[in-house]
């Protein structure tokens, strides 16, 4: 059963300085200029986002069109495919933004092996950067949501994929306290400012919109599905150019005697 999490920020013990800027802040983030700007920000995202594989789709299929042979055709529509699947991912995103927003997303549970999970993910990730999957190899058991937890996997992975540059290194290790499962995804990449990191997760925050890149959905929605799972997630970094890691925390399944072998 989904449980509701709250997180509440507490101003005991600072100063009456730091207290009126934060309540300033508050104000900003809320007021409906911030939200315009943010709508702004994000439908010339979603413009940039859609016409890059548009242009790489008609371009491809121009070749189809003019290919002296079945080798350069098959290639031409293998970019076809690949531009088809990155669109479908972000109306995908786009759905469930909304659905989020309305409160109409449920999870389907079951026990399941987090390892099999981070597996699938790791395998529908492309890029020229050196995955590494580290950790125990024994199965890691939870109840959840299966294609839920494979999104939260694979938007943090394309998430580091899209922030890492080729060549560099990303990481995923899962790990198992007495009643804690920990997910950790690391990169080497570019890194994440000190000023984005509270807002990372927020919808259509976007901690690089002067780059074009992400709808500021993806992070959102990771929350969401693991807030029903009765977890948490959170992104640290040192700053620009020192790369970032996420931590998922999930329960671990009780009951184990009851786990299928």
């Amino acid at each position: 059963m989904a449980q509701d999490i709250s997180a509440a920020t507490t101003l005991d013990g600072w100063d009456a300085q730091a207290t009126e800027q934060f309540a300033a802040d508050t104000r900003v983030n809320r007021s409906p200029a911030h939200h315009s700007r943010r709508k702004d920000t994000f439908i010339a995202t979603l413009a940039h986002e859609l016409r890059q594989p548009l242009s790489a789709m008609l371009a491809a299929a121009e070749v189809v069109r003019m290919a002296p042979d079945a080798m350069v055709a098959r290639r031409a529509a293998a970019v076809m495919r690949r531009q088809l699947g990155q669109m479908s991912r972000l109306v995908e995103d786009l759905v469930d933004a909304t659905r989020w927003a309305q409160g109409k997303v449920t999870l389907q549970k079951c026990r399941l092996d987090l390892q099999r999970v981070m597996g699938d993910a790791v395998a529908d990730v492309e890029g020229g950067q050196q995955i590494v999957v580290a950790g125990e190899r024994e199965p890691i058991w939870v109840d959840g949501d299966q294609q839920r937890l494979l999104q939260v996997v694979s938007n943090l992975l394309r998430n580091a994929v899209k922030y890492t540059h080729l060549g560099g290194r990303i990481t995923i290790v899962a790990e198992r306290t007495a009643s804690t499962i920990i997910v950790r995804v690391g990169d080497t990449g570019r890194g994440i400012e000190a000023e984005a990191l509270p807002h990372l997760f927020d919808l259509y925050s976007q901690s690089r919109p002067q780059e074009g890149t992400g709808l500021g959905i993806g992070l959102s929605v990771v929350r969401e599905i693991v807030l029903l799972h009765g977890g948490s997630v959170e992104a640290q970094s040192e700053g620009a150019g020192k790369g970032s890691e996420f931590i998922v925390r999930l329960p671990l399944a009780q009951n184990l005697e009851l786990t299928p072998s």
